[in-house]
């Protein structure tokens, strides 16, 4: 006897995997879930569940770390699968700390289970001798607008948070280097931005729900001669909210803004360029020139 596997069904079957107290079939004449000690599985009419056990947890919350871009939570989670005791409690409570990353652990978590359920059912399917379903979850970028709003930069509104934000940022990123220096190259890369962040500048600034500033992308008109091209004049990602996928749509909303305006090209000539922002530059399209980098907005 064959069931259809429709999303209820396979919320309960996720809810039945992660429950490691009770076991459950499904029973195939009402497709839900009935108690695996009232009946006898027989793969007719009774039909065990997949298996999953804590390891399969563990491995899953592992691989979720592992493909976890933001350094302040992956530290912090890498500490606790390396604890020994305690690893599930002591995850989710410092997911807590992390709202966004917590959020993001949810949707990878509900991804991999609704997929592991798919996979299950189509070898069943295979042994009715019917074809198997197309059920792969692809990825989308949607949970970012669930947590953060992305408005254009507004010169009143926003001119000094960025500035404020901006000089915490510099600092960091400078501090790799002996210690007069690193404050030099901070103080210049702020009052380059300071002189640029005014009206005439465009871009977009991203805040989370609870109104936190999160990081920009500012872009300036260069010279009245050249009215076709623009300066990037700031871009940063505050420390606890990178590797979220921030700093992408921040660039791919300002370009789109660009082009749509109908500038051509846009430089980058910072006194310092992150080694983190380099793939992001290549990847929209920019080149190397001189000690910065150019792109064609029209470019095919």
């Amino acid at each position: 006897m064959t069931f259809e596997l429709t999303d209820e069904l396979v919320d309960s079957i996720i809810s039945a995997l992660e429950n490691q107290d009770q076991q459950f079939a499904v029973d195939a004449s009402s497709g839900v879930l009935i108690d695996k000690k009232e009946i006898e599985c027989d793969e007719d009419v009774y039909y065990e569940l997949p298996s999953w056990s804590s390891a399969d947890g563990f491995n899953l919350m592992e691989r979720f770390v592992n493909s976890l871009h933001s350094p302040m939570a992956r530290n912090d989670l890498l500490t606790v699968l390396r604890s020994g005791r305690g690893v599930f409690r002591g995850f989710k409570d410092v997911l807590r700390s992390y709202p966004e990353v917590e959020k993001k652990w949810h949707y990878f978590k509900n991804k991999q289970l609704i997929n592991y359920v798919n996979q299950w059912y189509n070898l069943l399917r295979e042994t009715w001798g019917l074809e198997t379903l197309d059920c792969e979850i692809e990825e989308t970028d949607e949970l970012l607008h669930d947590d953060f709003i992305f408005n254009p930069y507004d010169y009143t509104c926003d001119s000094a948070e960025i500035l404020e934000h901006l000089d915490t940022v510099a600092k960091d990123s400078c501090s790799e280097y002996p210690e007069e220096v690193g404050l030099a190259l901070a103080d210049l890369w702020k009052s380059k931005a300071d002189a640029e962040l005014n009206k005439n500048a465009s871009g977009f600034v991203c805040r989370s729900y609870s109104k936190d500033f999160a990081g920009c992308v500012i872009f300036a008109p260069c010279l009245k001669n050249a009215p076709k091209t623009v300066l990037l004049t700031s871009f940063f990602v505050q420390k606890k909210y990178r590797g979220l996928g921030i700093g992408r749509e921040l660039f791919e909303l300002a370009l789109a803004e660009l082009k749509g305006r109908h500038f051509k090209w846009v430089l980058v000539a910072d006194t310092m360029i992150p080694e983190s922002v380099t793939p992001l530059l290549l990847r929209s399209g920019f080149k190397p020139i001189g000690s910065g980098y150019i792109a064609d907005l029209f470019a095919e």
